[in-house]
């Protein structure tokens, strides 16, 4: 069970993995602030504003090849600071960057859905897909 979504992007690969990996640029598009750079196994803490509350959500740099690929794990959904999900398996979110006439195609696929409990799956899985269908169009306003 997995989300793939992907569009091409008119800007050079170069343009749109700095939209990817450095902190600010990601934040901007992407509606978070990041205060740390993306460095492999390391755990990064975002902030956001959901219904007038700043919210901390988590990911963990899986890897990073430049240009090409990149990608993390979450606990997905809007992070509950009323769950405890110390316990609750991640999904793994890849982006993959190809170059093509006229810009950078970019793929997100988010996986692992089946391994997150029968109470959560279906709402997060729901959420997340739209979520990416969105990020996808904020990114692609970001990098013109």
């Amino acid at each position: 069970m997995k989300i793939e979504k992907s569009i091409q992007l008119r800007a050079p690969r170069s343009r749109v993995w700095r939209a990817l990996t450095k902190p600010e640029e990601f934040g901007k598009w992407f509606g978070v602030q990041v205060t740390q750079e993306f460095v492999p196994g390391e755990r990064v803490k975002m902030l956001f504003e959901f219904q007038g509350k700043q919210i901390e959500g988590y990911l963990t740099v899986d890897r990073l090849e430049p240009e090409g690929y990149f990608s993390w794990r979450w606990h997905p959904g809007k992070p509950d600071p009323n769950v405890d999900y110390s316990k609750e398996p991640t999904t793994l979110v890849e982006f993959h960057l190809e170059e093509v006439e006229g810009g950078t195609l970019l793929k997100v696929i988010e996986s692992g859905f089946e391994k997150i409990s029968l109470a959560r799956r279906a709402g997060v899985y729901d959420d997340n897909d739209g979520g990416w269908a969105a990020q996808l169009k904020n990114i692609e306003r970001y990098v013109g």
